[in-house]
C-alpha cells in the first residue's frame, strides 16, 4: 500500500513539473516560432573592440515573458562561429552579442562584390526545457577604407597607324576590394590628342567597369610615333580616392606610301668611249619613311 502511494506521489510531482514547465514553454513560444523570427542589426567595419551588436535577451523579450527564476536559468550560444572578418562574441547569461576583434568586411569572404552583407549568427537559447533557436542577421556596413589600384604603374597600348576609327583597345582595370558603393565608379583618360577617347564598359558577370581606349580618326607615324597617356580611376567615396596608370601608345609603322623618285625623267648623254664602270647619273627615291640613294 505504502508502494502505491510513493509511486502515486511520484507520478503527482511528475506531473505538477511538467505541468510548471510547459506552462513557460508555451508562454515563451507564444512568440513568433523559432523558424519565422528572424533579428535584423547592424555594424559597421572597424569598430572599436566590444562593441554591442545586439541584445537578445531584450529583442526577444524574454524578461517580460519569462519569471525571474525562469530567465535566471537560461543561457545563450551561437549555432555556430561566426565567420572569418566578423568576429562577435555573445555573452552565456545575458545574450549580448559584441565584437571580440576587427570588423573587416572584405576578409568575409560572401561580402565581396554584393551591395549589401548580412552575416549569419543565429542563436540558440536554453536549456532544454526552453530551447529556442533566433535567427540573427548582422548586416555588415562598409567603409571606403581601400583605395583602387592598378598591377602595374604603366603599360603600353600598340596601334597601327592603318587602323580604323571606331576600333578600341583593352586598358589597365583598377582593382578596389571594398564593396559596390565603394568601388570604382569612374575612369578619365588625360590624353594630348583627339584622335583618342576612353570609353567605359559594364561587365555583365559582376557589374565592374572596364575601360578601353577608343580611336576616333586614324594615326599617322610619321607625324606622331608615340602618345603619352594618363588613366585614372576613381572610387564612390567623398571625396573619391584614386589612382592612376601611366599609358604609352605607339604607333605601329605601315608600308603606306610608295617610293618617288626626285624627278619624273632623267636624260643623260654619253660618250661613246665611256669607260665601264663610270657613274652615269645618280638618281634619289624617297619615301616619308626613310631616303634611299640609288646610282
Amino acid at each position: 500500500m505504502s508502494s502505491l502511494i510513493t509511486a502515486t506521489a511520484l507520478l503527482t510531482a511528475h506531473l505538477v513539473f511538467l505541468s510548471y514547465a510547459d506552462e513557460y514553454y508555451f508562454r515563451f513560444d507564444s512568440q513568433p516560432t523559432p523558424e519565422t523570427e528572424t533579428l535584423q542589426y547592424a555594424v559597421s567595419e572597424h569598430v572599436d573592440n566590444g562593441t554591442v551588436v545586439a541584445d537578445i535577451m531584450t529583442d526577444v523579450k524574454l524578461l517580460q515573458s519569462l519569471p525571474p527564476e525562469v530567465v535566471n536559468r537560461l543561457y545563450f550560444r551561437f549555432l555556430s562561429t561566426p565567420p572569418a572578418g566578423a568576429p562577435m562574441s555573445i555573452d552565456r547569461k545575458l545574450g549580448i552579442i559584441h565584437t571580440v576583434g576587427e570588423i573587416d568586411r572584405e576578409a568575409v569572404t560572401q561580402c565581396r562584390h554584393v551591395e549589401s552583407c548580412r552575416v549569419p549568427v543565429d542563436v540558440a537559447i536554453g536549456p532544454t526545457s526552453y530551447f529556442r533557436i533566433i535567427r540573427v542577421r548582422v548586416e555588415i556596413i562598409d567603409v571606403n577604407d581601400n583605395t583602387p589600384h592598378f598591377q602595374q604603374s604603366t603599360a603600353v597600348v600598340r596601334v597601327r597607324e592603318s587602323a580604323s576609327a571606331g576600333n578600341s583597345y583593352a586598358l589597365p582595370v583598377a582593382v578596389d576590394v571594398d564593396g559596390p558603393l565603394y568601388g570604382v565608379r569612374r575612369y578619365e583618360l588625360t590624353s594630348p590628342t583627339s584622335k583618342l577617347a576612353l570609353v567605359v564598359e559594364s561587365r555583365r558577370t559582376d557589374g565592374r567597369l572596364v575601360p578601353r581606349m577608343i580611336l576616333l580618326s586614324p594615326l599617322d607615324r610619321e607625324s606622331e610615333t608615340e602618345y603619352q597617356l594618363r588613366l585614372s580611376a576613381y572610387d564612390g567615396g567623398l571625396p573619391s580616392l584614386s589612382a592612376t596608370v601611366d599609358i604609352t601608345v605607339k604607333v605601329l609603322d605601315t608600308n603606306d606610301h610608295s617610293p618617288v623618285f626626285d624627278s619624273q625623267l632623267y636624260e643623260v648623254e654619253l660618250l661613246e668611249n665611256v669607260s665601264v664602270g663610270s657613274v652615269v647619273v645618280r638618281v634619289h627615291v624617297r619615301r616619308s619613311h626613310f631616303t634611299r640613294v640609288s646610282t
